[in-house]
């Protein structure tokens, strides 16, 4: 009879390892799932309301102070999140030195040469060079070659297209030279500087 109990009891642990049970065992609380992880991508992708394809040439564009800017992605298109134009300046062209309280910038020299005030230190940058200015940081920029110099610029965040909007004049016809910066233009870029946060600080040797 025991022999017999022996062999009952043997038999039914072997089904219950056969498939896969333990005899004796507790059940263990499930794990707690934690919570999903976020792409790395998902804030700079809900960051951009759309995808964009911009032909050359068919961005609008505006004569900045001797130079050329066509608006390849502002704002409004990027949900603030940048704002960037290529510069198209031709020998002489650029802007005076100046401050931007709001926005991180930076430079891609494509062609040319361009001469670089950063701070009090000026550089020669020339095709394949990059530069980035922290905001409050006292730069401009300067075609010093004889040829015409092309660079794309960024701003973090978005925002500076709008004074860019209000103050310089629509380019009609790109292939026409900029016109030179007259008083008007000069006044119009302080009369709204403050509202951007913009200053254009004497720098010593940039008077002219």
């Amino acid at each position: 009879m025991r022999t017999h109990a022996r062999t009952v009891t043997a038999s039914l642990l072997g089904l219950a390892l056969f498939f896969g049970v333990p005899a004796c065992s507790k059940k263990e609380p499930p794990e707690k799932a934690g919570a999903p992880e976020a792409p790395i991508s998902a804030g700079y992708e809900s960051a951009i309301t759309k995808a964009i394809f911009r032909p050359a040439g068919t961005a609008p564009a505006v004569y900045g102070p001797g130079d050329l800017y066509n608006l390849l992605v502002t704002g409004d298109e990027t949900n603030n999140a940048f704002f960037q134009f290529e510069a198209v300046v031709p020998k002489g062209g650029g802007p005076p030195a100046h401050v931007h309280r709001n926005e991180d910038e930076s430079f891609y020299v494509v062609s040319g040469r361009l001469e670089i005030l950063l701070g009090t230190s000026l550089h020669e940058a020339k095709a394949g060079d990059f530069v980035f200015i922290p905001r409050g940081t006292v730069h401009r920029f300067k075609n010093v070659g004889s040829e015409t110099a092309v660079q794309l610029v960024t701003f973090v965040p978005a925002g500076m297209e709008k004074f860019f909007k209000e103050v310089f004049p629509p380019v009609k016809d790109r292939t026409a030279t900029p016109p030179p910066v007259t008083d008007e233009l000069i006044r119009r870029m302080n009369q709204a500087a403050s509202k951007y946060g913009i200053e254009f600080p004497v720098v010593r040797g940039e008077e002219k």
